[in-house]
């Protein structure tokens, strides 16, 4: 399903926004993911987690807040920035108040701190199931091919162009240490089984490539 016919099924039909407020948000969406500066977090980046959702959406108790936080986790991306998570969940907040949609307060807050929790992935094993799939769609690129994978580490050196090689290095080298060290990359079970291997297989790959 194509991501404007998806956004209009999740907030026109499922949570009975305006016809005239989901058409412009739409239009905000698809502006901020299709920005410059962008070569891996783009509307791309939407559709490759949506094809993961699309997967376990069944088994998941509220589907329509992960797809909210699959949506708007990104939608500020500035890789100078460090606070985008939050300025992330501050335009998810905006939405929900212009749009008067049909969510209680403790959903939204939901969904905001789902965002919020994007900045650091640390792996919540024993969080509710729709926050670990959110977590691991939004993380299951680290557990692609390995052609695949060098696709989004070229995209991510090409976000990160401002940085000098020896720089950018050295940075990313950190980054990866940290989540290949970690005893669970993924919370839920089916991502850990299927992707964990490959992903530190894949970091591995390159932390070798950026020392060489």
């Amino acid at each position: 399903m194509a991501l404007r016919q998806r956004w209009l099924k999740l907030a026109r039909d499922t949570l009975r926004v305006k016809e005239e407020v989901c058409q412009k948000w739409w239009g905000y969406i698809e502006q901020k993911y299709s920005e410059s500066q962008r070569h891996y977090h783009t509307l791309h980046h939407l559709e490759e987690m949506f094809q993961h959702f699309d997967q376990y959406h069944e088994k998941m108790a509220r589907p329509e807040l992960v797809s909210l936080a699959v949506y708007f986790h990104d939608i500020i991306y500035d890789p100078k920035a460090s606070d985008n998570e939050e300025r992330s969940a501050d335009i998810f907040i905006q939405f929900v108040k212009e749009s008067s949609v049909n969510l209680k307060e403790d959903e939204r807050d939901k969904v905001r701190d789902w965002i919020l929790l994007t900045k650091s992935h640390s792996v919540q094993e024993k969080a509710e199931s729709d926050l670990q799939y959110f977590l691991d769609i939004d993380m299951a690129v680290l557990g692609r091919s390995p052609e695949g994978y060098r696709t989004y580490a070229g995209q991510i050196r090409n976000e990160y162009s401002h940085y000098p090689d020896q720089d950018y290095r050295k940075g990313r080298s950190a980054v990866l240490r940290g989540f290949t060290q970690r005893q669970r990359i993924y919370a839920s079970e089916e991502f850990h089984k299927l992707y964990h291997d490959i992903a530190i297989q894949n970091m591995a790959d390159e932390i070798l490539t950026l020392q060489s």
